[in-house]
């Protein structure tokens, strides 16, 4: 068997606890700063909780627990969340005014461009209601014209018909082959201003080689108003 051991123990660890506790009399005496021991006494805090006034360094009231800096801390935190408050009114404040003068300008702008729009489709609608004015003025010229022409036909032929019965009376000898009128002081059929236009005709007798005709002269006169004529043998 092995041999067996035996631990020493120290006399220090066997003696009684009594034995190593020095009484307060044998402690030397514990001196407090001057300085601290003024302060302790100078400060004096009232707890909002209980309303008790205590001397003390410590951040919680002696009599009822209630921390000092609670009311304080509060007081810190409503004044901040009041001045966050208070600067977020004034941003939307800023905000809403920069808005509204915003929608006011785009009103304008939208207002403006419509304005124009009109005026340009105002514009536009003007010259195509004069373009077409025109063209249907044309296109009563035109026809007046095409009247004016056909009258001046009505005339020659009435001519022709008269000389043909002088002829058959013996007063214009024949034959009479047709009738060619021409509007006097530079007249035509043309010039729609005119109201009346006075022709020189010839009953044509004979035809020329070189293009010319001979005849007997007529003169005639249309009135253009009521589509009446007149004509009569001689200048």
């Amino acid at each position: 068997m092995p041999e067996q051991e035996t631990a020493q123990v120290p006399d220090e660890l066997l003696k009684s606890p009594d034995d190593n506790h020095n009484s307060l009399a044998d402690q030397p005496d514990l001196e407090v700063p001057e300085e601290r021991v003024g302060s302790e006494s100078s400060l004096t805090r009232v707890c909002s909780s209980c309303s008790v006034q205590s001397q003390t360094q410590g951040e919680f009231c002696p009599n009822c627990g209630k921390g000092f800096l609670k009311v304080n801390a509060w007081k810190n935190r409503r004044v901040r969340v009041t001045a966050i408050v208070i600067a977020a009114v004034v941003l939307l404040g800023g905000a809403s005014a920069a808005i509204a003068m915003t929608i006011a300008h785009n009103d304008e702008v939208v207002a403006a461009e419509a304005s124009a729009k009109a005026a340009k489709v105002e514009k536009e609608s003007a010259a195509a209601r004069l373009a077409a004015s025109v063209k249907a003025q044309e296109v009563a010229d035109d026809a007046e014209r095409a009247v004016r022409l056909s009258m001046v036909g009505e005339v020659e032929g009435s001519i022709t018909t008269d000389a043909q019965k002088k002829v058959s009376e013996e007063t214009l000898e024949g034959p009479i082959l047709r009738s060619s009128c021409t509007p006097l002081g530079g007249g035509s059929t043309d010039d729609l201003t005119a109201l009346t236009t006075t022709y020189s005709c010839i009953a044509i007798s004979t035809e020329n080689a070189d293009g010319t005709a001979s005849g007997y002269r007529f003169s005639a006169t249309v009135n253009w108003n009521d589509g009446s004529y007149t004509w009569h043998l001689g200048d």
